[in-house]
């Protein structure tokens, strides 16, 4: 974790369960120093979340993680764009579909910022694990500067 990050029960639970088959609950519970009652709503809520799976042997419940979270990570390659080029294709589609060119360039703003809204939760998870904390900042002078451009 980065220094300062603030990890929950939760978090323990899960880091916990890294590595090992299956757990029983209580054992979890007596491992992270919680009572059984607070462990199963986490449970509950981590199986609804499809995070955790439950296998009860005879009346004994047993916890596990569905998958490792190296196998969750889907790496997603994207071609890299300059904004420059992103904005001549605009400009190029605008112009096929016949757009006046006084609206083009409100249409553009709208467009980059659409665009940038789907880029917002990678820029805050990278943001974050790179330790900034004023993610929130960052993102808004970031927005800033590419509409100037």
């Amino acid at each position: 974790m980065v220094e300062g990050t603030i990890t929950t029960g939760v978090d323990d639970l899960l880091e916990f369960l890294k590595g090992k088959n299956k757990v029983a609950t209580e054992e979890a519970a007596k491992v992270l120093g919680v009572s059984l009652k607070v462990v199963q709503s986490w449970v509950d809520f981590l199986v609804e979340e499809k995070i955790l799976g439950v296998e009860y042997k005879f009346t004994k419940p047993y916890i596990y993680l569905n998958q490792p979270k190296e196998e969750k990570k889907a790496v997603i390659v994207e071609e890299e764009v300059s904004i420059d080029e992103f904005k001549d294709a605009f400009n190029k589609k605008a112009k096929e579909k016949d757009i006046p060119a006084e609206n083009v360039n409100n249409l553009w703003k709208n467009h980059l910022l659409q665009e940038m809204e789907k880029k917002k939760e990678f820029f805050f998870r990278e943001a974050r694990k790179k330790g900034f904390f004023n993610q929130e900042e960052l993102w808004i002078n970031y927005k800033k500067n590419i509409i100037k451009m």
